[in-house]
């Protein structure tokens, strides 16, 4: 006869170890703490050995029955220090002392894993300290092989121990059966059969050979035993009857699962065609607004040209020896004089560029404004289509749902600012711009230092947006004022916002009374747009104004005058070019600060999509997966 395995095929414990692991992988990034703690029972479960204990007395063959029986599993030897003998699974061999009478051997064998059989010593040697802990070895096993030698059925010890304790499934052997005749042999089985009704037990009986091939019929052979023990007491798959249970809750929660992974899928998609249009919007824009930006800067520099020019004339024009003479006394007095148009031309050419600036920034605010007004529409159509209370992903719905709300907020009153700017006088459209770049670096201090989580959606977390920080500080009145209510996000403690425009409502506002700036001439560069210069140095001028007022170079007065004149057109060429890239570099600046701050206004909503981009593939992944466990689980 074929041999049978008396437990379950490891593949069985191997798959199903495999069903948990996959299923616990799927929920690792969940909200679905209950579900976790589930798979994380079950592996606590599958880890908990099932005990199988041999009892009987001193000859009778219980170790070797364990080894006819268990002949898969390892090598079973009567040779054991304690009264009580443990084999479990190790992950190397070892065999302990004896503690209360309890000896454990750990063996190796990967069919041990999650098994533990219990052989004992003769229970007519047991102590009553001894009896005790068989009791408890027989509460937590989940069978009981009874061992009687055929010609010995009568042991009292055995059948106390036997009696006192909990019914528990028990199977019934007689060994060395072919030491008896038939007669004897039968008449001890109906004995044995009296005494187990008289105990009130109900279990199998087989009287089986000293472990030889037989040919009588009142004896079973040890592999029929096997294949009863196998079908009926451990079950042709005990691991899986142990988690059903486990399994059936598994499978519901996958199907949730992958709903839940769908709607993630589909939020990213919307998310993405969201940025996809902003992203075209500014892209557009950035295309115009760099030709925009060509022109501009080639028309400042042709401005810079012209005002130099007409400087350097005006200049050239009371380089005259004889007038200079006649109008000025001191050499300090025209020094003065020289220095005086020199800053006036400076102060013109940077009211003339920092007003044709504001207008350049102004034109560009324009466009932007459309660019946020697109945008604000995307957002206030956007769908929410993760669930709120979905089990698994509840916290990022509410993150994504914060973070795209407070986008939108942002990008409003970004717009909203941009449209006051746009519309603003020249004074005003300063004030504004000026206050503006004190709440943009605290709130960039601010981030730095705090800085802005979220995981997935992230996003600014409560923010007071700049026009009502700016309506707060006096600057947004008359004709200009914007109502402070528009678009402003109620301000929360430590709450920083990214956009270009946003200020604290709260801690970042700056009072107007602490503000100052200074109207008419030069006001402009005390704003800090464009600042030039002077066009010729001071040194230059003293060594002009001592030319011609030393008495000892009078006789080369017109020699002199030509040297004058060429070291000044000299350093007014020089000039020239610098001041133009300077101006150039800061027009530049300017005009990718401004840039650099509207990318802030996606900053979040952009990283969360990007984010998720990268995890879509893998959520694909993990959805089929899903799919996957479910065909596992339908076959088992």
């Amino acid at each position: 006869m074929e041999t049978v395995n008396i437990l379950c095929e490891k593949k069985n414990q191997i798959m199903l170890n495999d069903l948990f692991e996959d299923f616990r992988i799927l929920l690792q990034d969940s909200d679905a703490t209950e579900e976790k703690e589930k798979v994380k029972n079950s592996f606590k479960k599958m880890a908990d050995n099932t005990a199988y204990l041999v009892l009987g007395e001193e000859g009778a063959g219980k170790t070797s029955l364990l080894n006819a029986l268990f002949q898969e599993m390892t090598s079973f030897s009567d040779e054991f220090s304690g009264e009580i003998c443990e084999y479990r699974w190790g992950e190397q061999e070892l065999t302990t002392s004896p503690v209360d009478g309890v000896q454990k051997k750990f063996v190796t064998m990967e069919n041990m894993r999650g098994i533990s059989i219990v052989d004992t010593k003769g229970i007519n040697r047991f102590t009553e300290e001894s009896r005790k802990k068989v009791k408890e070895q027989i509460e937590r096993s989940s069978a009981v092989f009874v061992v009687f030698a055929a010609e010995h059925i009568r042991s009292p010890k055995l059948w106390d121990v036997l009696e006192g304790c909990p019914q528990k499934r028990m199977i019934f052997f007689l060994t060395k059966c072919d030491l008896l005749s038939e007669k004897d042999l039968h008449s001890n089985v109906e004995k044995l059969k009296n005494y187990m009704e008289e105990s009130g037990i109900f279990a199998p009986l087989f009287p089986i050979s000293h472990y030889k091939e037989t040919t009588r019929g009142d004896i079973v052979a040890i592999d029929e035993a096997r294949a009863y023990i196998r079908d009926n007491v451990v079950g042709k798959n005990p691991m899986l009857n142990r988690q059903m249970e486990n399994v059936a809750e598994m499978k519901r929660i996958i199907v949730q699962l992958k709903e839940s992974f769908a709607l993630r899928k589909q939020q990213y998609v919307s998310d993405f065609e969201i940025l996809q249009k902003i992203n075209c919007s500014l892209d557009t824009y950035m295309l115009n607004h760099k030709r925009f930006l060509d022109t501009f800067i080639g028309k400042v520099a042709a401005e810079i040209n012209k005002d130099i020019d007409n400087y350097e004339r005006e200049i050239i024009s009371k380089l005259d020896p004889y007038k200079i003479k006649e109008r000025f006394q001191k050499r300090e007095d025209f020094e003065d004089y020289l220095n005086l148009v020199n800053e006036n031309y400076k102060t013109m050419m940077s009211d003339s560029i920092n007003r044709k600036t504001i207008e350049a920034i102004k034109s560009c605010l324009h466009g932007l404004e459309s660019v946020f007004k697109e945008a604000t529409g995307y957002f206030n159509k956007r769908e929410n289509i993760l669930v709120l209370n979905d089990k698994f992903y509840g916290t990022l719905s509410t993150s994504r749902r914060k973070m795209s709300d407070e986008s939108r907020e942002m990008v409003v009153s970004t717009g909203e600012l941009y449209r006051t700017l746009n519309g603003a006088s020249e004074t005003l459209f300063m004030q504004i711009w000026n206050e503006r770049k004190k709440y943009d670096a605290s709130i960039r201090t601010h981030k730095t230092l705090s800085g802005v989580g979220g995981g997935i959606a992230g996003g600014a977390t409560g923010a007071g947006l700049g026009l009502a920080g700016l309506h707060a500080a006096g600057l947004l009145t008359g004709s200009g004022a914007v109502a402070a209510g528009s678009g402003a996000v109620a301000a929360g403690s430590g709450a920083v916002a990214a956009g270009s425009s946003a200020v604290a409502a709260g801690s970042g506002a700056v009072a107007a009374a602490g503000t100052t700036v200074v109207a008419g001439a030069g006001a402009f560069v005390v704003a800090g747009l464009v600042v030039i210069g002077m066009i010729a140095g001071a040194a230059l001028f003293r060594y002009i104004s001592k030319s011609f007022f030393d008495p000892k170079t009078a006789d080369k007065m017109e020699a002199n005058t030509r040297k004058c004149i060429e070291q000044f057109k000299n350093e007014v060429d020089h000039t020239r070019i610098e001041m133009i890239e300077q101006v150039t570099r800061q027009i530049i600046t300017i005009f990718e600060n401004e840039l650099a701050n509207v990318d802030n206004c996606f900053a979040e909503f952009r990283m969360s999509v990007n984010i998720d981009e990268k995890k879509i593939p893998l959520l694909e992944r993990r959805m089929q997966e899903a799919e996957d466990l479910l065909m596992k689980i339908e076959s088992i």
